[in-house]
């Protein structure tokens, strides 16, 4: 008579901390209307465009300019200066780009906004994550043993 244990599952520590890491890290982000002020500089913000700036713009970013996302190099009395990251069109397509550096007249600016991390979504995703890895690993868990086609556990002779 075999007195074998029901298999229990195991949630190993290290496996649910890297999630929770990596969840984290990745962190969520959010675009809050701030004040302009020159200490700005040096953040990543997101400048709304108006309607006549869109057409003022054209030239450098294109038609149709409802947003750009960039970090903040400076702020003069007249214009931004930004290192693009990305624009977004009045149509909703968005294009990426690698940092070039747009001077944006303050006149045709109608927001700006901060990118800052949000800590209540953050761990609201790394709940949700590290709920996940459990539900995930009682589900598929199991014993962690191979069994052979015979159903014979290790009974195999290996590759041929």
């Amino acid at each position: 008579m075999s007195s074998a244990r029901p298999a229990s599952v195991t949630i190993r520590p290290g496996l649910l901390c890297l999630g929770l890491i990596a969840a984290v890290s990745s962190g969520c982000y959010e675009y809050l209307e701030v004040p302009a002020t020159p200490g700005l500089a040096g953040h990543e913000v997101q400048l709304s465009i108006t309607d006549s700036g869109s057409v003022v713009l054209a030239s450098q970013v294109g038609y149709g300019i409802e947003a750009v996302d960039g970090k903040l190099i400076s702020d003069s009395d007249m214009r931004y200066q930004v290192a693009v990251t990305s624009i977004r069109r009045r149509d909703g397509q968005e294009t990426d780009w690698n940092g070039e550096s747009v001077n944006i007249p303050h006149s045709v600016v109608s927001t700006i906004m901060e990118r800052r991390f949000s800590r209540a979504r953050s761990t609201l995703v790394a709940a949700a994550t590290t709920m996940a890895m459990v539900v995930a690993r009682r589900a598929f868990g199991g014993t962690g043993g191979a069994t052979t086609p015979g159903g014979k556990p290790g009974g195999g002779t290996g590759p041929r």
